[in-house]
């Protein structure tokens, strides 16, 4: 057995060992990813499950403090402690991911950017890549194809407008994310800029129904097959909050989503999910209480696939 083959059983080992015992979902790795006190956002997985990056504020609540990009590295002795990634500003980076090869990062961030810098802006959140496969380079925005937006003049401080996020890549090379739009379909949408036969992206659209609605819909993740997506709602009906659905791609179409039920929601706000890469687990963001700690701290939870029947199905 290789190396790598080995430390990615003794993951799988661990995460299942982590949830074995309780149906509901439990934090993940709190003390290893020190999240106490620290805003913390469901990460992104490499390939192997090996790699995680993920969104960390410095402290609570996260207008006091910068939220950083952080990675952790799975050992013999679990996951690191985080190891910050330096960025050449402070300003505040939301749920990266990794491309299928994990060659690339892709995340949302808010740095200032001098093509911006005539116009009237608050906080701008885009879209960026970063390659890791070079130590000297540095976050790139991505250009064209309508995925970007200056969060600009009347917009500005109007809710969530022209801020990209949970952008993620599939083998097909289509990319997903999240955006306000005034030509959008509802109050937040997902969008999907599928990949362009001469490189890059063509367009970005919105998702059209059952998929997005007149309201918010956000929180999206889409399996690298492409197929299956994870998104989140808050007037579907549920347990309350916003909720996590699901849906899969059926003959070109995707499917009316499903909450996953009780075992995942709550009364609180669940968000952000996605799952693991050997599919066992399913992990995501949630506001809900826990161990004395008062609602409002978002934190990473995780849940056992094989305890949501809705996923337990699809598998």
């Amino acid at each position: 057995m290789s190396a790598k083959r080995y430390i990615l059983c003794c993951l799988v080992s661990f995460l299942c060992i982590q949830v074995a015992s309780a149906k509901q979902p439990i934090r993940f790795y709190p003390d290893e990813l020190q999240q106490d006190n620290k805003v913390t956002l469901s990460p992104g997985f490499s390939s192997d499950g090996t790699v995680i990056y993920f969104a960390q504020s410095e402290c609570s609540p996260i207008w006091k403090c910068p939220q950083r990009l952080k990675k952790s590295v799975w050992t013999e002795q679990g996951w690191s402690a985080p190891i910050p990634i330096p960025l050449s500003t402070n300003d505040r980076v939301d749920w990266p991911a990794l491309s299928p090869d994990d060659s690339t990062l892709i995340f949302s961030w808010s740095a200032p950017r001098k093509e911006y810098e005539d116009l009237d802006i608050s906080e701008n959140f885009d879209l960026y890549t970063l390659d890791l496969l070079n130590p000297n380079a540095t976050p790139v925005a991505i250009d064209g194809a309508d995925i970007n937006r200056p969060r600009s003049g009347q917009l500005k401080s109007r809710r969530y407008f022209h801020n990209e996020s949970l952008a993620n890549i599939t083998l097909a090379g289509d990319l997903y994310f999240m955006t306000e739009r005034l030509d959008g379909i509802g109050e937040r949408d997902i969008y999907i800029a599928k990949a362009s036969p001469n490189g890059g992206f063509e367009d970005a659209i919105p998702l059209p129904e059952p998929i997005n609605s007149p309201e918010r819909d956000d929180g999206v993740w889409v399996n690298l097959n492409g197929d299956l997506m994870l998104l989140s709602y808050p007037g579907r009906g549920g347990e309350g909050g916003a909720d996590i659905f699901v849906s899969q791609l059926v003959d070109g179409a995707w499917q009316a989503p499903v909450n996953l039920g009780p075992n995942v929601n709550s009364p609180y706000a669940e968000f952000g999910a996605r799952l693991s890469p050997d599919g066992t687990q399913l992990v995501f963001t949630s506001d809900r209480p826990f161990d004395g700690q008062a609602r409002g701290l978002l934190q990473v939870w995780v849940a056992n696939v094989d305890d949501i029947a809705v996923l337990k199905e699809m598998r």
